[in-house]
């Protein structure tokens, strides 16, 4: 897929922030992909598609999440910041007509990771932590070890966050904790 094409057609889609956000996500994770040898191509689409769903309507996202991803998004229904992530994977199969699983799944769990995660998804994971713009305790050191250590990256992303969600008293999703228990197995 030509990724000036899917720049223009996320444009209008997205507020001019979401946008920027997303082409840094993008050559983020490229800087990412060339360093782990991932396919640059299906880690610029997914990208680029992370947030195409992200500045939709709480009540649709419900709806299509009922629709379509029921079983998976069941426990999470009033949690608009992990269904995107799911509505996002339909709309990348439905109107961009992409088939490629690792894509698909590096849309469908950038915000929450899950065990058993491809090079592609981890760069899109990790990517949308800290792209530039990203301003959070311990993400410079992030962003220095994801140079280094991909997999060490992720966990450090993940272990600062479940803290926070814990903190905030806010609902941590299974696949997060089952990510970070693998990454912690795998080190």
């Amino acid at each position: 897929m030509d990724i000036d094409f899917l720049k223009n057609e996320i444009k209008d889609i997205l507020s001019k922030k979401r946008y920027e956000h997303s082409v840094r996500v993008l050559e983020t994770a490229i800087s990412l992909g060339k360093i782990y040898k991932a396919d640059l191509n299906k880690v610029a689409i997914a990208s680029l598609l992370h947030d195409y769903a992200k500045e939709f309507k709480r009540d649709d996202l419900i709806n299509l999440s009922k629709e379509h991803f029921y079983d998976e998004t069941k426990d999470y229904l009033s949690n608009a910041e992990i269904l995107h992530s799911y509505i996002g994977t339909y709309f990348a199969k439905e109107k961009f007509n992409i088939t490629d699983s690792e894509i698909l799944n590096a849309i469908k769990y950038h915000t929450t990771g899950r065990r058993d995660m491809s090079v592609v998804e981890k760069i899109v994971y990790l990517a949308d932590a800290i792209e530039p713009k990203r301003d959070y305790p311990y993400v410079e050191k992030i962003r220095d070890l994801s140079l280094i250590n991909l997999d060490k990256a992720i966990l450090l992303e993940v272990n600062k966050k479940i803290e926070y969600l814990l903190k905030e008293n806010h609902v941590i999703h299974v696949n997060s904790v089952e990510m970070r228990n693998w990454l912690l197995n795998l080190s």
